[in-house]
């Protein structure tokens, strides 16, 4: 689970991802000292070399990126093709025009992006456009003779940061946690720029024997970054006569339009059976899910366990977990403050006092749907209260929290630990569903089902 406030700079930094395993490049010879910023205090630190000749122009990140990051095994993806040309990962083609320049990338969240920019008195500069022509970030840059950021002193400050928050000490006694620690450290050695550096710690982190673990880039801190106004979260329709279709798209930002579009279903008599998509959807904060319980839960729903490194603890031990205080947060921000301070909180969906749906439930699961859907999936399938089709989960279910660990070098990390009331642990793990069929099958099976009765 993330706290809610962050969400769209997971979404951004994840797109940074995709953004730099695609991308820009640069004969000036000229070289930059630059910045890429996406906006919402995004900015992204790199050094790009320009280069033109015959009215074509080039600009190029730092060569040789993929060895950094990922060593030996770099030269084997570059002779299988699946790494960038010379291991520079950000590469602007164009025309130039005198002092203009107008290039292109492809970026696959993105689609085509256009370059418009200039070279003036030593200054490179410009603009990033989508296919819609709406800028979604602009580069600028300052003729220098550095060739690399010194990444250092980050590192002590990282692995401090997770010591000192981390949901329990006992992941550090791990061969995994040390492989991490110590190849980090060569990461924040060896790193040229921004670039590197997330990419980086993103393939790393990965290996972890957790998960939620995540490094931002955002000048923003947790408690001013800004709410965008975010695309349509759940979709509705009714399948036929007596069944209604929610497709919910993200734990984040859904749970205004859940206690929107959730009474008016209840309501229907009509409606006998409800199929529940959550496909593809990551998760995110509790208050959208306490949304959706408060429609679907007829009597209490115990959720699960979430201990804190201030609990003393060793796997499931359910005597001391009931000791837990139960919680029932207001929001997404109120339980992760919660988690902070406190030795951990029992979660229970208590039985509402509005109207709730008492038909037939069906719930749609792949291997994207994650964190804050899969107590709820695992507490509907094994309290059989739905019935779930499509593919296991991902298995990334903790209580996370970002922490700032120098200036705009942020860490979304795991503070709490989870258990399910009966003593699962779904990280790393997921839950199987009723019914395995392919993601792209899940709704014709529900609906076949439904058909059948």
């Amino acid at each position: 689970m993330y706290n809610n406030t962050t969400m769209k700079f997971m979404a951004l930094n994840f797109g940074l991802f995709f953004l730099f395993s695609t991308s820009f490049a640069q004969t000036i010879p000229a070289h930059f000292k630059s910045d890429i910023d996406f906006g919402g205090g995004t900015v992204i630190s790199t050094f790009l070399d320009l280069s033109a000749a015959n009215n074509r122009f080039t600009i190029a990140s730092p060569g040789n990126a993929d060895v950094r990051i990922m060593g030996g095994k770099a030269r084997l993806g570059r002779m299988m093709g699946k790494l960038p040309k010379k291991g520079t990962i950000v590469r602007i083609k164009g025309e130039q025009k005198a002092d203009s320049l107008f290039g292109e990338t492809a970026i696959p969240m993105f689609g085509k992006l256009r370059f418009k920019g200039a070279v003036k008195n030593g200054v490179l500069s410009g603009e990033l456009f989508n296919a819609a022509g709406e800028a979604i970030g602009t580069l600028k840059g300052i003729s220098s003779l550095e060739k690399r950021n010194d990444y250092t002193s980050l590192y002590p400050k990282i692995i401090q940061t997770i010591r000192d928050n981390i949901y329990s000490k006992s992941v550090f006694q791990t061969k995994e946690w040390k492989t991490f620690d110590q190849k980090l450290e060569k990461l924040c050695s060896a790193a040229h720029d921004d670039i590197e550096l997330f990419f980086g710690f993103s393939m790393l982190s990965p290996k972890l024997p957790f998960t939620h673990l995540n490094f931002l880039i955002t000048q923003d801190t947790a408690d001013n970054m800004g709410t965008a106004i975010p695309d349509k979260s759940v979709f509705f329709e009714e399948r036929n006569g007596t069944t209604a279709y929610l497709k919910i798209r993200n734990f984040s930002t859904s749970a205004e339009e859940l206690e929107a579009i959730l009474p008016q279903l209840v309501a229907n008599p009509s409606y006998k059976n409800l199929i529940i998509d959550l496909r593809d959807n990551g998760g995110g904060g509790i208050s959208a899910a306490f949304a959706l319980a408060k429609y679907i839960v007829t009597e209490d729903l115990e959720v699960g366990y979430f201990p804190t490194n201030k609990l003393d603890y060793s796997g499931y031990q359910p005597e001391l977990f009931r000791t837990l205080p139960e919680l029932q947060p207001k929001n997404t921000e109120e339980f992760g403050e919660e988690l902070k301070v406190s030795p951990g909180v029992k979660l229970i969906f208590k039985k509402p006092s509005n109207p709730v749906f008492t038909g037939k439930l069906y719930v749609l699961t792949n291997g994207y749907t994650a964190s804050t859907c899969e107590p709820i999936v695992y507490a509907l399938k094994s309290k059989h209260k739905a019935t779930i089709i499509g593919e296991k989960t991902y298995g990334g279910m903790l209580a996370a929290s970002p922490f700032v660990v120098s200036g705009k070098y942020l860490l979304m990390l795991p503070i709490a630990d989870f258990y399910t009331y009966d003593g699962v642990r779904l990280d790393k793990v997921g839950v199987s569903p009723d019914i395995e069929v392919k993601s792209a099958d899940a709704l014709n099976k529900a609906l076949e089902l439904i058909n059948a009765e």
